[in-house]
């Protein structure tokens, strides 16, 4: 329980606005109560009488982006004050609404200063400091809850970003890996991990799609930062890196390709020369090659499972490579949806819900897995509608 709690208190979280009640149920009575602190991981709520730790409640609130229906545990309850709760269970739809709502209240209270909430603070248990202080920040938000920004502090919070971007791919070309992902080579394993994720939050493509305009830099950007990380994240990796940091007096991002990196380079072009014809076994021998010599990389283990998909009875094999592809690159929207049209083809439904699911974790708003969620759903009859999809590849026997 202890680690549960804890894990809890990692997600970051906001302050709700003033007007924010939640409808709740549990065992022993159906109530509301107003939010105060909210994030995707959970909410902490104000309640003179709370269920004790462990326990599950539904609920359900209000949000400009549309109704939002889960069911979550107790983590931390104090009688009269109130408890913390985390969510356990949400449709994607309605993660979807929670998850724009709160990058929307994100901007609209920076914008206007307010701090940000204890995150480290146990959520039953919050000092009279951060009560006065989430009662400062409710009176600089809007009078109606229903989050209105001003279209100033959103161009100014877009044009804040887009300068973010351009700096951090001027680094890419003459940083070293630890600048890039702003940490130092006494930093341990733990920060080089945590510093990734939040760079990968904050400039992954699929949560800038409104802006055309930066989607291809953000693409290349987090390639090279996905490399930083690959090689800062691995202790034989990043002791080389050192080595060779130290032998040059600085490292930069394009430096000169060894044999290694130029037979890669051959063996991806001559795979992509037979995807192209549509010679997937051709293409199974290149990827195998790249694999074998860069088994670390989600890309070739991704394209390698994609082209044994399209041969039956390399199928079982391509759907343990796509799961590791995912393991190792957890961000690669692309992956995600081949894996699941691949199950799909293999009919295997469930099993392509899963990962469709999984997909909307990371990518609340992907249209395609919105779609194929959809198809897949079990009709009146219990029957399963009709998932079939056009292969990405012609299927061979």
């Amino acid at each position: 329980m202890a680690s549960e709690t804890a894990k809890f208190r990692k997600y970051p979280r906001l302050r709700a606005p003033k007007g924010l009640w939640v409808a709740w149920k549990s065992s022993a009575q159906t109530t509301t109560s107003r939010a105060e602190v909210m994030g995707m991981g959970g909410l902490f709520l104000q309640a003179a009488q709370t269920p004790s730790d462990g326990s599950y409640i539904e609920l359900i609130f209000d949000l400009p982006t549309g109704q939002v229906r889960g069911r979550a545990i107790v983590r931390d309850s104090t009688p009269g004050k109130g408890m913390g709760i985390q969510f356990v269970q949400m449709k994607p739809e309605d993660r979807a609404k929670l998850n724009r709502f709160l990058s929307a209240l994100e901007v609209s209270q920076q914008a206007a200063g307010a701090a940000p909430a204890a995150n480290n603070a146990p959520a039953g248990a919050r000092p009279a400091a951060v009560h006065a202080a989430a009662s400062r920040t409710a009176t600089t938000l809007p009078a109606s809850w229903q989050l209105v920004i001003s279209p100033g502090s959103q161009k100014a919070a877009q044009i804040r970003f887009e300068r973010e971007v351009r700096q951090l791919i001027e680094l890419t070309g003459k940083a070293t890996y630890y600048q890039l992902l702003e940490v130092t080579s006494d930093s341990p394993a733990g920060h080089v991990k945590k510093s990734y994720y939040s760079l990968v939050r904050k400039f992954h493509p699929d949560n800038h799609m409104g802006n055309r305009e930066l989607i291809t830099p953000l693409k290349n950007l987090m390639v090279v930062i996905s490399e930083a990380y690959k090689t800062l994240g691995n202790e034989e990796k990043r002791a080389a890196y050192d080595k060779r940091l130290a032998a040059m007096g600085g490292f930069s991002m394009h430096r000169e390709k060894t044999g290694a990196e130029e037979s890669l380079d051959e063996w991806m072009n001559r795979a992509n020369e037979c995807l192209r014809a549509q010679n997937f076994v051709g293409s199974i021998v290149w990827l195998r090659k790249c694999h074998e010599a860069a088994p670390e990389s989600a890309l070739y283990l991704a394209m390698l499972a994609r082209s044994l998909g399209t041969i039956a009875q390399y199928e079982n094999e391509a759907v343990e490579l796509f799961q590791k592809a995912i393991d190792l690159d957890p961000w690669k929207v692309p992956v995600y949806l081949q894996f699941g049209e691949l199950l799909e083809e293999m009919e295997l439904p469930e099993r392509a819900r899963s990962v469709y699911s999984k997909l909307l974790e990371i990518s609340p708003t992907n249209a395609k897995a919105h779609e194929r969620l959809a198809l897949l759903e079990p009709d009146e009859g219990g029957e399963k509608r009709s998932s079939r999809i056009p292969h990405l590849f012609g299927r061979k026997n």
